[in-house]
């Protein structure tokens, strides 16, 4: 009895063993460190290796070193901001669009005790900002838009690296407001000494009059990696539903999965959680069409991107057919 006890109990854990691994291969996937994409709880609970894959991780700062890890070569996945996915793509990158991961996240903060009561009020102050950024370049876009403002010239921009830079900057009184985005927000709104200002969701409404959110957070992969493993893919957009429900029913979870990674607080990753208006996964034709806005707007009013195909009449047909690759 306690043989057969015994060889069951072995049966059984190479059973799960085989489910556990079933070695479909290996994705090397790189994302930002405070990308606030929800890839660390797919990191942290394992959730493609228990798909099967082999995945080498790597976590990056700043925006550039993502980037340019990817260009290298260094990297079949990324997380990346929108309008810099479509920089690198009219910039001749191969990158593929095949899910979506958080939707609006950006703030622009003042202190509680500042003059400056509406987005015109910036004009002359000294804005902290990561003008690389996707959050820069669409509040950018919007302000312009907008209020005819332009956050690159109208402004005295000071430039950070990091998100943190820019936390500083404002805590030390250096600069009147700051372009933020979640989990650093919180840590600041969490001190009460600053207050919000406007907000990506506010600016996007204003702008398009479109419903639902912008897309802030996407998954980008090449079209080579997208053509060898569309199976990855596929489980990568499952892995991120399952993070995002994770989020929501299981939030002690996430939020420890968050605090691994991003290294700060527990405090602020709770509140950042609750403050996120909306996180995402998938890629449907609702979310294609809000990033084609996004992109469209940037070209019109921003300053980063520069190629007509956004604006083109036979433009979005071709941005469909070349940068959106869908997994189903």
């Amino acid at each position: 009895m306690r043989r057969m006890a015994a060889l069951i109990v072995i049966l059984f854990g190479v059973a799960a063993t085989s489910a556990w691994a079933q070695d479909k291969g290996t994705v090397r996937f790189a994302y930002l460190r405070l990308g606030w994409s929800a890839t660390e709880i797919i990191q942290q609970e394992k959730l493609l290796e228990k798909r099967g894959w082999k995945v080498e991780w790597s976590v990056i700062d700043p925006i550039p070193g993502l980037v340019n890890a990817f260009a290298a070569g260094h990297a079949d996945v990324i997380d990346m901001s929108t309008v810099l996915a479509g920089r690198m793509f009219e910039q001749g990158q191969k990158v593929q669009i095949f899910g979506v991961t958080t939707g609006p996240t950006t703030y622009i903060l003042v202190p509680a005790d500042s003059s400056i009561r509406d987005v015109p009020d910036l004009k002359g102050k000294k804005l902290g900002a990561i003008p690389g950024s996707s959050a820069f370049q669409e509040m950018n876009a919007y302000t312009r838009q907008l209020y005819s403002l332009d956050l690159t010239k109208d402004v005295a921009l000071v430039t950070g690296m990091t998100p943190p830079d820019l936390a500083t900057l404002i805590g030390k009184g250096e600069i009147d407001a700051a372009v933020v985005w979640h989990p650093v927000v919180d840590s600041l709104r969490a001190t009460r000494k600053f207050r919000v200002l406007t907000d990506q969701d506010t600016l996007w409404r204003q702008s398009t009059k479109r419903p639902g959110e912008p897309v802030m957070v996407l998954y980008l992969t090449s079209p080579g990696f997208a053509r060898k493993h569309p199976e990855a893919l596929r489980d990568i957009n499952d892995a991120q539903r399952e993070a995002v429900e994770i989020w929501h029913t299981r939030p002690d979870v996430a939020a420890r999965a968050i605090v691994a990674v991003t290294r700060l607080p527990r405090e602020v990753v709770d509140s950042a959680m609750r403050n996120t208006k909306k996180m995402l996964h998938g890629l449907t034709d609702d979310s294609v069409e809000t990033i084609l806005t996004q992109l469209r707007i940037a070209r019109q009013h921003g300053t980063i991107l520069q190629s007509d195909v956004w604006t083109a009449p036979d433009g979005a047909r071709k941005v469909r057919d070349e940068l959106f690759y869908s997994p189903r």
